[in-house]
């Protein structure tokens, strides 16, 4: 039934039996509505007239002209340079149909309007655009010579351009002289090509202008010898007020344009807050300018990895408060660029409520404050960590640093790193993401993870103790290392089952109550009569019941651990108080596919390590060992500082060479160039002379030639 009654309708509008007459422009390019020659039939069109606009068509009026109702079609073109342009019914825009309104009033004609997302408002004609009854668009273009205010709380479907028709000239979301607070929404993009666009102009304290986009902001300057001309900032004009706010759900990209405060040299005192949950992006030839007295807060608000990439200062004269919002994964990407406030008083604050990473040389500076909450992470790019107060490292504000014992702290670079002071020496958690490897500079625990990614972590010395519910991770090839230090920790395990205590290792199945038992985890080689284990050993101190066990005892190893030994011919050694000469093999299963070894009916617990029963460590002697392959061993210790020993095996008389070559392939040591015979031998290398870095070391003997890689780190 409704068709029926629509399609009569239909025909009765289009046959002009009743009601309004259809009246169509030429199709041909359109041209002057009162022009005969613009309309189909020759007839200019009455006021109960129905108008179409073809979408080959641009028609203009530059008098006043009536209808009953206007649509203009896809691709078709309207304009208005006059008041009034009267359409008694509705007015529609199909999707890329454009209306010019270059009247002086604000508002479209028409009492109901039908405008498509993708259909185009181009205001050019009033100080300001929408009311109460009129303020939805598609895409609306704002294009003026004078400012522009919106007037009622906008809708724009689409996207929203501002092209003024000079630089200086505002688009602006409240202002006083309208006298209301507004809320504005694009679903869209933001484009600002020319001109200015803002939350309040010349507002008081309680001016509020809020503009919330749900996609991009471009600030594009597409003037090649005239940038910034395209400007974005919450204030504009003299002694704004109140409160400006940016909710931007994409991306702020500033290209050739400006980034601001403020506009005017009469600075205001309001607050300005943009909160992105997409990337800030600013070219070179891009700028950033202050011009207010107010705060400014950016607010980092994306749920996954928001990135800020600058290739110039982010600077401003005013405080400038800063948070990475729970859930917010943002990297400053700032080349050698800094993130600073250089306000006289009350300089603000960078606050990280989620994780940040601070890349390379990217630093946050100026006289503000910086704080690290617990639960939160900082992921620390410079070679000089993180300072507690000297201008060193990604964190130079001035102001109070805090960084919290229950913070996350990883070390990601491709340089060689020190920790920094300001590192605490109980964590949350603590990663190495280096392949340089991170060496520790004093006694470090951790209470929740300790995580190596890439590189080692070289204890040095110093003990690593994980808490109660820490855990190791290590990926293969990156794994803790140092000829002294220990890591270790102390935990309830009562009768454990496979339990792998804190990811040591060390994987315990006991039918007793073990009680609060210590594992303590070393990784250089245990020694006995001139042979050697693997380079991880294990001191396993239970609390309780430590005899009769029947226990399960499986250790695991990296490839990277197995010190020259041959690994299928892996079993466990055992001893009592893991001195020298004291160690005896205890058989045991080994697994060369997930790089462990079992051995069970274990009776006790105490230091446990991985040798080969090829080289057992208390029976053999080096003298004795008779070779039957070349063989090129891992130098060891490494990394090292500054001497270190390299092994080798030949199984025939011949000229032996082993030379030490530097990183681009200079050779800088001759440690072996002569006539050897058949044996093992073990080379002493002293880099006193040389930098830390990666060396490699080759042997050749007849067609035998094996290259290896070590690291010298002071």
């Amino acid at each position: 039934m409704k068709t029926v009654i629509l399609l009569f309708f239909m025909i009765l509008t289009y046959t002009g039996l009743d009601f309004a007459q259809a009246v169509f422009s030429n199709g041909t390019g359109g041209g002057d509505w009162n022009s005969g020659s613009t309309w189909q039939g020759g007839q200019v069109p009455e006021s109960t007239s129905d108008i179409f606009v073809a979408g080959t068509d641009s028609v203009y009026t530059e008098v006043a002209v009536t209808c009953n109702s206007l649509t203009v079609l896809s691709g078709g073109k309207f304009a208005t340079g006059t008041d009034p342009v009267i359409v008694t019914g509705t007015l529609e825009l199909e999707a890329d149909a454009y209306f010019y309104n270059q009247a002086s009033s604000p508002e479209l004609p028409g009492t109901d309007y039908i405008l498509d997302a993708a259909s185009y408002v181009v205001h050019s004609g009033s100080g300001t655009i929408g009311s109460e009854t009129n303020n939805e668009f598609g895409n609306l273009v704002i294009r003026r010579n004078a400012g522009v205010t919106a007037a009622s709380n906008l809708i724009i479907n689409g996207n929203l351009i501002v092209d003024m028709l000079a630089s200086n000239v505002v688009f602006r979301g409240a202002n006083l002289t309208v006298g209301e607070s507004h809320t504005h929404t694009v679903f869209g993009d933001v484009y600002i090509y020319k001109g200015i666009f803002s939350c309040v102009d010349v507002g008081d304290n309680n001016m509020v202008g809020i503009w919330n986009i749900h996609g991009n902001v471009y600030v594009m300057d597409t003037d090649d010898e005239n940038y910034l001309e395209s400007r974005i900032g919450p204030f504009s004009s003299a002694n704004a007020a109140g409160l400006g706010i940016f909710n931007i759900d994409g991306d702020l990209i500033i290209d050739g344009g400006r980034l601001q405060l403020g506009t005017s040299s009469s600075h205001g005192l309001g607050e300005g807050i943009i909160n992105l949950v997409g990337d800030l992006i600013m070219s070179a030839n891009s700028g950033i300018a202050t011009n207010h007295d107010g705060p400014l807060s950016i607010n980092f608000v994306g749920n996954g990895t928001q990135t800020v990439s600058l290739t110039k200062s982010f600077s401003m004269t005013t405080s400038v408060y800063d948070t990475v919002k729970a859930g917010s994964d943002v990297v400053f990407n700032l080349s050698d660029s800094t993130w600073r406030s250089t306000a006289a008083t009350s300089l603000g604050e960078f606050v990280v409520d989620g994780s940040l990473e601070l890349v390379g040389n990217s630093n946050i500076s100026g006289g503000g404050a910086f704080t690290l909450n617990p639960g939160c992470t900082l992921k620390i790019g410079s070679p000089d960590g993180i300072s507690a107060n000297d201008l060193l490292g990604n964190v130079q504000v001035t102001g109070n640093r805090i960084y919290s014992e229950e913070a996350n702290y990883e070390y990601k670079s491709s340089e060689v790193q020190s920790l920094g002071n300001g590192l605490p020496t109980t964590v949350n958690g603590f990663a190495v993401n280096n392949t340089n490897g991170i060496v520790l500079d004093r006694n470090l625990t951790a209470n929740a993870s300790v995580n190596i990614i890439n590189g080692d972590l070289d204890l040095n010395g110093n003990t690593l103790t994980l808490g109660e519910n820490a855990t190791l991770t290590e990926s293969p090839g990156n794994t803790v290392t140092g000829s002294s230090g220990m890591i270790t920790t102390t935990r309830n395990i009562g009768t454990p089952s496979a339990l792998n205590v804190g990811g040591l290792g060390t994987e315990l199945t006991a039918g007793a109550d073990l009680g609060n038992t210590t594992v303590e985890r070393y990784h250089s080689a245990a020694n006995g009569n001139g042979n050697h284990g693997i380079l991880r050993r294990y001191n396993i101190i239970p609390g309780q019941n430590n005899s009769g066990l029947n226990a399960t005892l499986r250790l695991y190893y990296d490839e990277s651990e197995m010190n020259g030994l041959n690994e299928s011919g892996f079993e466990l050694f055992k001893s009592a108080d893991g001195s020298d000469d004291s160690w005896g093999g205890m058989g045991g299963t080994v697994n060369t596919t997930d790089n462990y070894v079992e051995l069970t009916g274990v009776a006790d617990f105490s230091h446990w390590t991985i040798g080969d029963v090829q080289s057992s460590l208390p029976v053999e002697k080096e003298t004795d060992y008779i070779p039957t392959d070349f063989v090129l061993h891992q130098n060891f210790p490494n990394p090292f500082n500054p001497s270190t020993t390299i092994s080798f095996s030949i199984p025939s008389e011949g000229f032996v060479t082993l030379k030490v070559y530097d990183v681009i392939g200079r050779e800088i040591k001759t440690l072996v160039n002569e006539k050897r015979a058949v044996g093992k031998y073990e080379i002493h290398f002293d880099a006193s002379q040389f930098t830390s870095g990666i060396y490699f070391y080759k042997l050749k003997s007849g067609n035998y030639i094996q290259t290896k890689k070590m690291i010298l780190l002071k």
